[in-house]
């Protein structure tokens, strides 16, 4: 029994709603592959359950607290960094992709999603990749983003990322988009027009292969870009 255990993903659960969490316990009793170590509803006793059980990966209800949605989850990966941090949200945007991300999540996903799906998430940041919803296509897509492949999720391979050549205008506005500002920010804050940090935007995504702001943000942490 205890070696089942330990090959387990030990995964601990905070989520705001009982009739979730019900259904997050049937699923995960008795697993092959993933053991539940502990639950919560509440914001008050996660910090405690987290020192006390440690678990593999930790899956949080993006509305759990009245606070910034954020900020518990920024809270728990500093105190905790052995811990997988996957977000659990009704809604997801790009907005809140992005804002999942700089929070140190290592993934964010939908509660409409199919349980399957929520399983692979758990086993992917787990086994060290991220899972953000990138786009509306769905499941199927998100499933098949998260391949076997480390670098799959992230669109990158040796043939689109040879050494991609950046001005030092696209480096900034870059660097300024990983950190989750909008072009608009960006503009503001560079001096230029809006219309500008759309066009560099467009040819940094072209010369990256990526397709939206988020997957730069997993390049740029993957292969320490933009400084």
């Amino acid at each position: 029994m205890t070696d089942r255990l330990h090959h387990k993903v030990r995964v601990l659960v905070a989520e705001n709603f009982d009739l979730i969490r019900i259904g997050l316990r049937a699923l995960f009793k008795d697993h092959a592959s993933v053991h539940l170590v502990a639950e919560t509803g509440d914001i008050g006793n996660l910090f405690e359950l987290m020192a006390e059980h440690r678990p593999d990966v930790a899956l949080i209800d993006w509305q759990l607290s009245e606070s910034v949605d954020a900020e518990h989850i920024c809270k728990l990966t500093r105190l905790h960094p052995q811990t997988k941090v996957l977000a659990f949200s009704d809604c997801i945007s790009e907005p809140i992709n992005l804002l999942a991300f700089h929070s140190g999540a290592s993934g964010i996903i939908s509660k409409h999603h199919s349980s399957q799906v929520l399983l692979n998430a758990i086993h992917a940041i787990h086994a060290g990749k991220t899972w953000f919803n990138r786009d509306t296509a769905g499941p199927e897509q998100q499933q098949e983003q998260s391949s076997s492949d480390p670098q799959a999720e992230i669109r990158c391979n040796d043939n689109i990322w040879a050494h991609p050549k950046f001005s030092n205008c696209e480096r900034r506005i870059a660097f300024l988009a990983t950190q989750g500002l909008s072009a608009k920010e960006i503009s503001i804050r560079l001096d230029i027009t809006e219309k500008t940090v759309r066009n560099q935007l467009s040819a940094i995504y072209r010369k990256t292969g990526v397709k939206k702001q988020i997957e730069l943000c997993l390049i740029a942490s993957q292969f320490d870009l933009f400084k």
